[in-house]
């Protein structure tokens, strides 16, 4: 039986929740449904209240695992998140100890303007770090930056080859 839990600081409100869809300038619906606000409020609210404090390694975890499940390779990378609705990755760095990645887009300004704290992208770092490590076969550790400006994501995978 579920408890009921005590007040806290962060709540969803008609006035903290945006629109989901949202008419562009042309009158277009954008990408974002409401299945995707769904998922977000899941991930952001939910499993963050559920884990607490380890939500940020559980989270990095998961993702590796979910990467050892799909089977992916670096290739496939950007398109499996734009179906899983993780956003837009592309690679904007690459050298021998490390890869950057950046990862924007609708999905991913949402998440943004629904967690005003700082939304966590452990996930796709764990996704991303695993990839690499088994494309490479190397060891990776994935690490990423927020920039609640641009609203994108930063994701480094530093690779040690020892």
């Amino acid at each position: 039986m579920a408890a009921k839990s005590k007040k806290t600081d962060t709540k969803l409100t008609e006035y903290d929740i945006p629109d989901v869809l949202k008419e562009n300038e042309n009158g277009d619906d954008e990408k974002l449904t409401e299945d995707y606000f769904a998922v977000s409020v899941l991930r952001d609210f939910v499993l963050s209240d559920l884990l607490k404090k380890d939500s940020v390694e559980m989270l990095y975890w998961a993702g590796k695992n979910l990467s050892r499940n799909l089977v992916l390779d670096m290739q496939s990378l950007p398109d499996l998140f734009t179906k899983a609705g993780f956003g837009n990755l592309k690679i904007s760095k690459q050298t021998k100890t490390s890869y950057q990645y950046t990862l924007n887009g609708p999905e991913v300004e949402q998440r943004f303007n629904l967690n005003n704290d700082d939304p966590e992208f452990s996930l796709e770092t764990g996704v991303i770090a695993e990839t690499v490590e088994k494309t490479i076969d190397a060891y990776c550790l994935g690490t990423y930056t927020t920039n609640s400006k641009a609203q994108s994501v930063s994701i480094t995978i530093k690779i040690d080859r020892n």
